[in-house]
């Protein structure tokens, strides 16, 4: 199991994202490398990195020991900075048939994405004017701007996808037709139809569905709805339609939910910002009936308890005998549930379940009718953005081995790796979680300013640098001697003695890299920054420096977690980062001179702000017997140095008097 496991956060990703991959990306500056991690298998990452759900950073194992990584606020920074960034190539073939994909949401424009770059013919049919689905036209700016959508919807678009606006499915354009000049067809029209409450009273006026609310505001209508508000539901609409009010001038704004906190499908991170903005949230409280004459003025509510669970596997809520009681509401605002459009599936063809949802014969989204696809929330029902496209990514695969008549794709088995063992959890150093930076609350509340503002440098880098780099550990070949080094010196406690050789469960190694520099037989790699490519590194900066050809050449190790940045920028030195100093081998602090180096320097990071255990102690041996063999070589001990970001005009006075590498010296006689 522990061989073909994946760290947990790409296990819970419905895509299977490597959050590992990108976020460690960051944590080195490396952010163009970042996105195209993230585009390879994401099409909306500024959307995503804004809304997310976030199921990876629940199964985030830094939880155990602080706070999870900030996953999603990662995935923004990288896409808002590499905006504009060209990153996909085009395919250099193109198939015959041609794709129809109707509706524009998440599911419908990753499925035109994924077929575009795979070389088919994709149009995309939309009702309304604008693309994006729910969204554009049902998540407020405040959380989504629209040119964000629009950046990414625009990309699509240029992957030569046709669009085709003002079109409804059942209105003017029917399956049957479609397929007439389309050889596979994708349904994603969603689920837009607002379930009502069975309470007296909906018809009132002012009692209103979020879903068109939400629609009237994304298109720049600012209705009166009066002081008092009251929002039926626990979801992200209901709770995005209760910030809506308070912008839109609203002094009393209240959600009733009918369960808990725990319960509640809205994110805690948007309920804990909505009651920052001034939402009141009445748990345990379902409505009985709307009160009024004509226009409504209150709600009749009854408390609720949690009783046994239900088919949901929530407890069911529970009236409370003689616990009603009545809230003033000027606009009701109904957000409980939402199922497909009837009118738009109607004489289809398509098996529909009694809710209206397309029944698909599996997770790929084959329907009954031949050639026709489906996905997104009108299978599902009501979902995330992340599962919409999760949904259109299996659908789009499933079109092309349906279009080529290939076999099936066998399903993948994602194993995540097991949680962080106590006596590991309690070594690891804590570092504090970094919040997003967001606009003060009395400043938002009169616009639809985006709230949170998203991640600078300086604090992207220090977040994804509290990564576990879960799964990229040490890994152990036949080879080994099984002198048990490994055993003994591990910060971490996790070799053990094997039946022949030493063992190390890659699921709790936390990819220090200690025990790979320490074995004498070269028996252990790792899977992040493995031996053979620290040498690649290391012949490419020597490469770099002997065409510039410098007076003096030193080379420089520093640790990516801790970059010296003035050393960086302007010091004559030819670095190479490493994970972890700590991990560098006699060979690495000693082969530079063999390639011609005058002088080796290594930026130590200080023993308390070492990311790794013991790091910097290690540093310290490594060196020292390095020293010990350039002396006996008659190198000598002092051409190899720790190095400060104060000691760069010390350094470079030392080569006055230590001079060229006798090697190069040898070499020029020569030559």
């Amino acid at each position: 199991m522990t061989d073909k496991a994946i760290p947990p956060c790409q296990a819970a990703c419905p895509i299977y994202t490597d959050v590992s991959g990108y976020v460690s990306a960051i944590a080195i500056g490396d952010i163009e490398r970042a996105i195209r991690i993230i585009r390879q298998i994401n099409p909306f990452p500024s959307v995503c990195g804004r809304i997310c759900t976030r199921p990876c950073e629940t199964a985030c194992r830094r939880s155990q020991i602080d706070e999870p990584i900030s996953i999603a606020a990662l995935k923004r920074f990288a896409a808002d900075q590499t905006r504009g960034l060209k990153l996909i190539k085009r395919p250099e073939h193109y198939y015959d048939e041609r794709v129809a994909v109707i509706g524009s949401g998440p599911a419908g424009l990753t499925v035109a994405h994924d077929l575009a770059l795979l070389g088919y013919r994709v149009t995309v049919f939309e009702e309304q004017n604008v693309l994006g689905g729910m969204l554009t036209q049902g998540i407020p700016d405040y959380r989504l701007p629209k040119d964000v959508v629009k950046e990414e919807v625009d990309f699509i678009l240029s992957l030569e996808v046709e669009v085709k606006t003002g079109l409804s499915l059942g209105r003017d354009l029917s399956i049957e037709g479609l397929l007439k000049d389309y050889q596979a067809v994708f349904l994603a029209v969603g689920s837009q139809r607002s379930l009502l409450p069975k309470c007296n009273g909906v018809e009132l006026s002012g009692v209103i569905t979020a879903i068109e609310f939400l629609k009237q505001i994304s298109r720049g209508h600012r209705p009166n709805l009066g002081e008092h508000v009251v929002i039926i539901g626990g979801g992200h609409t209901a709770v995005d339609a209760a910030r809506t009010c308070l912008r839109l001038g609203s002094s009393e704004v209240t959600i009733i939910y009918r369960r808990t906190i725990d319960e509640m499908p809205a994110g805690r991170a948007e309920v804990d910002d909505a009651e920052k903005e001034g939402v009141n949230i009445r748990y345990l409280t379902a409505p009985v009936d709307f009160l009024g004459n004509g226009n409504v003025q209150k709600v009749r509510c009854i408390e609720m308890r949690l009783g046994e669970l239900d088919e949901s596997g929530r407890r069911r809520p529970v009236p409370v005998e003689n616990s009603e009681f009545e809230i003033k509401a000027d606009t009701v605002i109904l957000a409980i549930g939402y199922i497909p459009e009837a009118d738009a599936l109607k004489d289809s063809g398509l098996i529909l379940s009694k809710n209206g949802t397309i029944i698909v014969k599996d997770n790929t989204g084959t329907t009954n009718v031949k050639g026709v696809f489906a996905g997104g929330d009108v299978v599902s029902g009501p979902s995330s953005v992340i599962e919409a496209i999760a949904a259109g990514k299996r659908a789009a695969d499933a079109i092309h081995r349906y279009l080529r008549n290939l076999p099936d794709k066998e399903v993948e088995e994602h194993l995540p790796l097991r949680s962080l063992d106590d006596n590991v959890v309690k070594l690891i150093n804590k570092s504090n979680r970094q919040n997003m930076p967001t606009v003060p609350v009395e400043k938002r509340l009169d616009n639809f300013n985006e709230v949170e503002v998203g991640y600078n440098r300086n604090e992207a880098l220090k977040e994804a640098q509290r990564c576990l780099l879960c799964g990229s550990g040490a890994l152990v070949a036949d080879n080994c001697a099984a002198c048990l080094n490994c055993v003994r010196i591990c910060p971490y406690g996790v070799p053990v003695p094997g039946r022949e050789i030493a063992e190390i469960d890659i699921s709790q190694c936390q990819v220090c890299g200690i025990c790979a520099s320490e074995c004498p037989a070269s028996a252990i790699n790792l899977k992040l920054e493995t031996r053979e490519e620290g040498r690649a590194a290391l012949q490419k900066v020597i490469d770099k420096a002997r065409q510039e050809a410098p007076e003096v050449l030193i080379i420089g190790y520093y640790c990516r977690y801790k970059l010296p940045t003035s050393l960086l920028d302007d010091s004559g030195i030819y670095w190479l980062g490493k994970l972890c100093t700590g991990r560098l081998d006699i060979f690495q602090l000693i082969y530079p001179f063999e390639l011609g180096a005058d002088e080796v320097v290594v930026h130590m990071c200080k023993n308390e702000e070492c990311h790794f255990r013991d790091g910097s102690r290690w540093l310290l041996t490594h060196i020292e017997r390095a020293k010990k063999i350039l002396d006996e070589i008659g190198m000598g001990a002092d051409r190899l140095n720790i190095i400060s970001e104060e000691d760069v005009s010390d350094f470079k006075k030392r080569f006055e008097v230590l001079g060229i590498n006798p090697i190069r010296k040898r070499e020029k006689v020569r030559g």
